[in-house]
């Protein structure tokens, strides 16, 4: 038990200070992304296995005369309660997480004007001068796409964000960040695994997505999008991502196959 928790502890401590040397994960996200959440599950496996032993520990010592077998039964109905109690605060900070996402969506069910069915989810037009473009999964799979922003791109530029959006939802990064952030809400604002995960899903998701986008529909398409997004919002990590696609190397435009589900 103490093993388990004593290793739990090292990956709760040592992976935000570990994962976060150096510049590689700005150049490999989806691996970054990937070591991220197995500490992440590593650490909850080591956590479980210590409640487990504690549990195994206490069934063995009911059968044990003496002071250490009623401690080991102590630690036991801890280890139960403390479970309980995770469980309680991973639900009640879920519930307002979900409530959030599910009214955001709501707010732009209603001004889709028209829906078009793509494989493997649906393009919705959102009549708004705001260029904006997400990706939804809940009713269904549906990438939204606003007026405004289908008249600030081209064509070339336009399929790159949807071949984006198309990585979140085949990526389901809605959910690793919706784990990040029930993982930093639970967590003290002051250890650096809850905050550093969400932070670093966040960031590793877009780029993981602009990277799939650039290989599909271009990267000179998406960086090209980018910088006009980031010209017309303001929003200063579209012109770095931009800028990001720019100085990496991609194969040329002319031998891109750009998948059916986002051609135009």
């Amino acid at each position: 038990m103490l093993l388990c928790l004593g290793a739990a502890l090292v990956v709760l401590l040592l992976s935000p200070v570990v994962l976060t040397v150096g510049r590689w994960q700005v150049r490999f996200p989806r691996i970054a992304l990937t070591l991220w959440f197995a500490a992440f599950f590593v650490g909850c496996a080591l956590a479980a296995g210590s409640v487990l032993a504690a549990i195994l520990a206490g069934l063995t010592a009911e059968h044990t005369a003496g002071v250490e077998p009623v401690i080991v039964t102590v630690l036991a109905w801890l280890s139960l309660v403390a479970t309980g109690a995770v469980i309680a605060i991973v639900a009640g900070v879920s519930e307002p997480l979900v409530g959030s996402h599910r009214a955001e969506v709501q707010a732009l069910t209603p001004l889709v004007s028209s829906r078009e069915q793509r494989h493997g989810f649906v393009l919705g037009h959102v009549v708004s001068d705001v260029p904006v473009a997400v990706a939804v999964r809940r009713p269904e799979r549906m990438i939204l796409v606003s007026t405004g922003l289908m008249a600030a791109l081209t064509p070339p530029q336009l399929q790159a964000v949807l071949a984006h959006e198309l990585a979140h939802l085949r990526g389901r990064h809605d959910w690793a960040m919706r784990i990040a952030e029930v993982n930093a809400a639970c967590l003290p604002a002051r250890l650096p695994a809850g905050s550093a995960l969400r932070r670093a899903t966040a960031l590793l998701i877009e780029l993981a997505a602009d990277d799939a986008a650039a290989r599909q529909a271009g990267a000179v398409h998406l960086a090209n999008a980018l910088a006009r997004l980031a010209e017309m919002t303001g929003d200063v990590s579209m012109g770095l991502r931009a800028q990001r696609l720019a100085l990496r190397r991609w194969r040329p435009t002319h031998r891109l196959r750009v998948p059916e589900a986002v051609r135009l």
